[in-house]
């Protein structure tokens, strides 16, 4: 008999995928504000139309990863966060007007960023060149 392989369902994360999630996430509101702008374009460069066709893939895939944050709370910060491309300064202040810890929210944002990163690379995005 075969040794039996097991597939893990969500496959591990590294400090190296988390910061690539992170980076990601940093460039989020200039990609998607290029994107809706190349979108108005009545014609696109050979560069413009590469960039519109990988970023909006992008875009699509980071959307799904962030809306497949099971945590009510730790989505709401991400998306304070990175999709609206507030400060991490800011981030903290409104949060702890909520209550929580600075400790709590960098947990919260660690959270988020390892479960984008979950989604991301069982859909093969992390470890591809973008851009």
């Amino acid at each position: 008999m075969g040794a039996i392989e097991q597939m893990e369902l969500y496959p591990s994360i590294t400090e190296a995928d988390k910061k690539a999630v992170r980076e990601l996430l940093g460039n989020y509101p200039k990609m998607r504000l290029t994107v809706e702008s190349l979108s108005r374009k009545e014609s696109l460069t050979v560069k413009e139309r590469q960039v519109y066709q990988e970023w909006s893939k992008l875009i699509t895939e980071l959307d799904m990863a962030i809306n497949l944050i099971l945590d009510d709370e730790v989505k709401k910060i991400i998306e304070h966060r990175f999709i609206k491309g507030r400060k991490y300064k800011f981030t903290v202040i409104q949060f702890q007007n909520h209550g929580m810890s600075v400790n709590t929210i960098d947990r919260r944002i660690d959270e988020g960023v390892k479960s984008i990163a979950e989604t991301l690379k069982l859909c093969g995005i992390l470890g591809v060149s973008w851009g």
